[in-house]
């Protein structure tokens, strides 16, 4: 019976269909073919979305649309280039942390590659930094959206695996502040070897005009985080804060966006919420049914007997998300293998929060991975490429993520020192 719901998960897969039309359509043949009845689908399919923290997926994807079609990225690239502007190569480097910052408020790769390079695409281009170099920038930073939070990958992560949402956001700063560090190195080495411009000196006075007028931008993770951090919200309030927040910011502020436009921008952002949401429902159905052919005790007895070792069991799965993360969302595939490794997570005293990192990484890099990495497609048509030239851009970028990963699989500190300076 598993092979033939496999089977079918694969085929569909492979056809293109909706991640979670795939998973309820392997997870309901299974359950017909035990014997099972509709019943026991609906229960499950509402026990995985009755969920109060998956309240906080729309909201943040609603805020982070808003701040997208407003004005918020320019002010923060504007603020992070007036310091970093000095150094070679620093324009690009400024981009790279301004994706990191505008990671902590979108908390999508997608949404980060199409502000920011929108943006600074053609200033990059007109300070004579290489096209391919351009692009590898823009595509490859605009992921630390999923590492630095609030992240929703990581939020959903943290649900399946039943970790602190907190705790887990906290986790992300260093490791998306590290591969951040490392894309900014290469960049530096690059400008250096090619001589690139470096950008007229921004007197102190102007520093601190531009950080004024860039406030109310850079406020707004530091309000988000903040009471998440300080327990005056949870994660759910501080994503319904968050969107509050950032209509004010854009509609009083800055006046980008007006009221006529937020009917369509939050009806296309609730309906990428419903596709999330719909997705962890359907893995819960197939959670269940995996859980009831006793697929978990027969993956720990079948890894236990076969790994010795805690770090050939983590490059393992670290082997397994970058495979998946090639052809479809690596948090997808955890939601459902999470709760099932959790008894081998255990046995080989793996934190459960370095865990969830090392998946958000092969996420990142899941998102600039042919032939399916979503952000190689927004690259393409942003930056009217091909491709071939997305890949060739984004390599160097790539390796720099494999080696933060390589960081974060053998320094298990990197992940949970803050977690563990914060909430124990």
């Amino acid at each position: 019976m598993l092979s033939s719901v496999l089977i079918i998960f694969f085929v569909l897969l492979i056809l293109g269909v909706p991640v979670a039309h795939v998973v309820l359509a392997a997870a309901t043949s299974g359950i017909l073919m035990k014997g099972g009845d509709g019943t026991i689908i609906a229960q499950q399919l509402v026990l995985g979305a009755n969920s109060y923290i998956l309240l906080a997926v729309p909201f943040f994807i609603v805020s982070g649309d808003i701040a997208a079609k407003g004005n918020t990225s320019e002010k923060i690239v504007n603020a992070i280039n007036a310091f970093l502007g000095r150094v070679r190569g620093g324009l690009g480097i400024a981009t790279i942390f301004a994706c990191a910052v505008f990671g902590a408020i979108t908390g999508s790769a997608m949404a980060c590659v199409v502000a920011i390079g929108a943006l600074m695409l053609p200033k990059l281009l007109e300070r004579g930094y290489p096209r391919l170099l351009v692009i590898g920038i823009l595509t490859c930073a605009g992921t630390l959206g999923v590492m630095i939070p609030p992240s929703i990958p990581m939020l959903q992560i943290a649900i399946a695996m039943r970790t602190s949402v907190g705790a887990q956001f906290t986790a992300g700063f260093i490791p998306g502040l590290l591969t951040a560090a490392l894309m900014s190195i290469y960049v530096y080495f690059v400008a250096k070897k090619m001589n690139l411009p470096i950008e007229e000196k921004v007197p102190f006075r102007q520093k601190m005009k531009i950080l004024k007028d860039s406030f109310w931008a850079l406020m707004f993770p530091v309000i988000i985080l903040g009471g998440i951090y300080s327990g005056l919200t949870t994660p759910t309030e501080a994503a319904v804060v968050s969107v509050f927040y950032v209509i004010f910011v854009e509609l009083v502020i800055y006046r980008t966006i007006k009221v006529k436009d937020l009917y369509r921008i939050i009806g296309a952002s609730v309906v990428n919420a419903a596709t999330l949401t719909l997705t962890i429902a359907t893995a819960q159905v197939f959670v269940w049914l995996l859980t009831t052919e006793k697929v978990p005790l027969m993956l720990y007895e079948a890894i236990t007997a076969t790994i010795t070792n805690r770090y050939v069991l983590l490059f393992a799965l670290c082997g397994l998300f970058f495979i998946v993360g090639c052809f479809t969302n690596v948090a997808t595939v955890v939601i459902i293998l999470g709760p099932m490794l959790l008894p081998v997570l255990q046995y080989f005293e793996i934190n459960l929060i370095q865990f969830g990192i090392l998946a958000v990484m092969m996420a990142q890099i899941g998102f600039i991975t042919p032939p399916f990495g979503l952000c190689l497609f927004v690259s393409m048509k942003m930056a009217k490429s091909s491709m071939g030239e997305v890949i060739r851009g984004s390599y160097p970028f790539i390796i720099a993520m494999f080696a933060a990963t390589l960081l974060l699989l053998f320094i298990p500190q990197l992940s949970t020192f803050l977690p563990d300076l914060i909430f124990k």
